[in-house]
């Protein structure tokens, strides 16, 4: 897929985002990956995927998220 035809489909999902926590992960990934140089990002076809799948997964089960209080919590006890 064309890079340009990516960046697109993206920036049309993200505007379909209501989720404030997915927001922020996603602004503090943008911001990261914009201090790296380009060579460094490189990831492969096989972790795009993987998000990408998980991605659809929470746009189509929005209930199923944990509030990031609540999973911080959690993680705290276990």
């Amino acid at each position: 897929m064309d890079i340009q035809i990516q960046k697109s489909l993206i920036i049309e999902q993200f505007k379909q985002v209501n989720d404030i926590n997915l927001l922020n992960a996603i602004q503090s990934m943008l911001e990261y990956a914009l201090t790296k140089k380009e060579k460094d990002l490189v990831i492969s076809k096989a972790h795009q995927d993987l998000v990408i799948d998980r991605y659809q997964d929470a746009v189509n089960n929005p209930d199923t998220l944990l509030d990031w209080d609540d999973a911080k919590n959690m993680l705290k006890t276990e």
